[in-house]
């Protein structure tokens, strides 16, 4: 059979929320897709549901493989779908009911290869519309320097929110980088829409992305002991991707990168330090100065880097002359009222008749 769409699900260790994702993907109106629910080697009952569902609908293609990661479980279903076009749906999400209906409606209407909606977060209701420019048929790279905030936005974050067209991903060999174990949906996303001459993005609220539930979300993750080596490699592809096309061209999406690397991946990064049972040293804190990314981004900033607060302001200075030891103290040692006290370090001092005056900043 000829599906219209093969929507793709990853998962691992779903058993509690794949029952209400596969209803919302069954029950839709929208009935020419076919479902590869992809079981990436859960330890629970996931297989099991997965089965059962596939007994029932005739639509349901149930993969089973060894745990490989997201980036793995996602190409497996790509190798095995026959969809004209494909979508990205997580197991602990759940879908519109005119999701597939809009999507596909939009997409033959306009001959795009790739379609960007709108989502909304489960349980805080919150719509989140592309901060693209919408409802304008464009060429890839077009869509991506219309946002104004492309990186900061997480614009370019979630796959699931986007229909692509199967054909084009094949011509263009675009498959999801398996050594990514964080980010792969941003380069994934960044390969297609620059390999395309024909996307739109649109503002409705058609997938229901799970906040709570959500198994890999960084900030409600443990302790991650390849975060910062998938970061790494994320950077470096999203970097040549930019750099290949061109988009490094423009100032707006350059210091958007710069700002994301500085105020985003710095954070994941400090706090997956603080979930790791192994204190961390100083050196970590070195380390991290020194990466490439950050060491890019401040030379790009400058000191244009705008400082929301005390806490940016100081993290931006560690970043920009690499004071390693200060910012592991600042994290690590000093006490909730360090700020200031931090802050006082940068004042500027000079003797004047063997008399110390310290100049601090107003």
């Amino acid at each position: 059979m000829n599906y219209a769409i093969s929507a793709i699900v990853p998962i691992f260790n779903a058993e509690n929320w794949l029952r209400p994702c596969l209803k919302s993907i069954l029950n839709q109106p929208f009935r020419n897709i076919e479902v590869l629910l992809v079981n990436d080697g859960s330890t629970d009952l996931s297989g099991a549901i997965c089965e059962e569902f596939a007994i029932t609908d005739y639509r349901v293609k149930v993969i089973h493989k060894p745990n490989g990661g997201a980036s793995s479980a996602k190409n497996a279903g790509l190798q095995a779908a026959s969809g004209k076009y494909v979508a990205f749906l997580d197991a602990d999400d759940e879908i519109d009911p005119l999701f597939f209906v809009k999507l596909y409606a939009m997409a033959e209407e306009h001959a795009c290869e790739v379609l960007i909606g709108g989502y909304a977060t489960i349980p805080t209701k919150q719509n989140v519309s592309p901060c693209f420019r919408l409802h304008t048929v464009m060429n890839g790279k077009d869509l991506i320097l219309s946002a104004a905030a492309v990186h900061s936005n997480n614009d370019l974050c979630f796959t699931w929110r986007s229909l692509f067209l199967r054909a084009s991903l094949e011509k263009n060999g675009i498959l999801y980088n398996e050594g990514l174990t964080v980010g792969e949906d941003t380069i994934f996303h960044l390969e297609a829409l620059l390999a395309s001459d024909r996307v739109c993005a649109i503002p409705d609220p058609l997938y229901y992305h799970n906040t709570v539930n959500n198994l890999n979300s960084l900030i409600r993750s443990p302790y991650k002991h390849y975060l910062e080596e998938s970061l790494v490699l994320q950077y470096q592809l999203r970097k040549s991707l930019s750099e290949k096309f061109g988009l490094l061209a423009h100032a707006h999406y350059r210091k958007d990168m710069a700002s994301y690397h500085i105020q985003t991946i710095l954070s994941m990064l400090i706090n997956n330090f603080k979930n790791n049972p192994v204190a961390p040293a100083k050196k970590d804190m070195a380390r991290i100065v020194s990466l490439k990314m950050m060491t890019d981004s401040t030379k790009e900033l400058g000191w244009l880097h705008n400082y929301s607060n005390i806490k940016s302001f100081l993290y931006y200075l560690t970043l920009k002359f690499k004071l390693a030891a200060w910012l592991y103290h600042f994290e690590f040692r000093l006490p909730r009222q360090s700020p200031l006290l931090f802050l006082k370090l940068f004042g500027r001092k000079k003797t004047v008749h063997n008399r110390l005056i310290r100049y601090t900043k107003r």
